[in-house]
């Protein structure tokens, strides 16, 4: 998953700095999403799901200090859980 994440990243930089955000908050997002979730199934497709929405934001993730880029991860992660509860249920 992590490899397929980063082959989509073009520059090297940007590359190193996504690795490091998924090994320093990836605790932290499957927490969250089974916090949210309260149920095993599905995790590992949201996590892959909130890194690939932080992939979009690595200018800003950039800009952060580690305690504003912990809190934008929780909150993209809560966000992007919630939207596939609200889609799933639909269906």
């Amino acid at each position: 998953m992590l490899l397929l994440l980063l082959s989509t990243i073009e520059n090297d930089d940007d590359k190193a700095f996504m690795l490091s955000l998924y090994q320093d908050y990836y605790a932290l997002v499957r927490s969250t999403v089974y916090k949210v979730m309260r149920c095993d199934r599905d995790i590992d497709d949201l996590v892959e799901d909130t890194f690939v929405k932080l992939i979009e934001k690595i200018s800003l993730l950039r800009t952060f200090d580690c305690c504003k880029t912990a809190s934008y991860v929780v909150y993209t992660t809560r966000s992007v859980t919630i939207n596939f509860i609200r889609h799933r249920d639909v269906r």
